[in-house]
């Protein structure tokens, strides 16, 4: 197999190329940020409402959506992904190793880390999202990214029974508004 020598502009051309692609497949439209923002939010919320009506033991039974989301999502990713990329398949593993940590630590752990879990999810969250966006060099990323550790810093300092209140609030920052505007700015271009 023959390879070409690059110049340092080429080398930069095509580091620019790939990233870009990354950032436009991510920016697509939006529609796993919406589904992951909707889907966190309503889990939260309804672990909130659970609490409260005195159904503690049952509150955590909405978040066994979550795993059968990160199945859909995989799918849904693979049959997206047209060409091989480095940076969406680092993306995909940042995010299958932040999910499965995020499993095993919420559905393995709960019950150690109890007022601490949350604030170790928002974290995850806050670094996976802050790296993703640092890859494809998405300062609504990076944003998102800070303002899930700063969800998470804040939950050390609020009543347990509050953090689902917090984390589905965030959740709708961080997630569902930045997808909703990513997809009205699909549409807006499709136009």
């Amino acid at each position: 197999m023959k390879t070409k020598e690059f110049t340092a502009e080429e080398s930069f051309a095509l580091i620019d190329q790939v990233i870009q692609r990354a950032k436009n497949r991510f920016e697509e439209n939006g529609f796993t940020f919406i589904l992951w923002g909707g889907t966190i939010a309503l889990c939260c919320f309804a672990q909130a409402y659970l609490m409260n009506t005195g159904r503690e033991a049952q509150s955590w039974f909405p978040y066994l959506l979550l795993p059968l989301l990160s199945i859909y999502t995989m799918v849904y990713e693979a049959k997206k992904a047209k060409k091989h990329n480095p940076l969406n398949q680092i993306s995909s593993r940042l995010w299958l190793f932040t999910g499965i940590n995020i499993i095993v630590v919420s559905f393995g752990f709960w019950n150690e880390l109890q007022n601490h879990l949350t604030p170790i999810i928002l974290l995850l969250l806050g670094i996976a999202t802050a790296v993703a966006g640092s890859f494809i060099r998405s300062k609504m990323l990076l944003f998102c990214g800070v303002i899930l550790n700063l969800g998470a810093y804040a939950a050390f300092f609020i009543p347990w029974k509050q953090h689902p209140i917090l984390m589905g609030i965030v959740a709708l920052v961080t997630f569902l508004l930045p997808g909703l505007l990513l997809h009205y700015k699909h549409k807006k271009k499709d136009v």
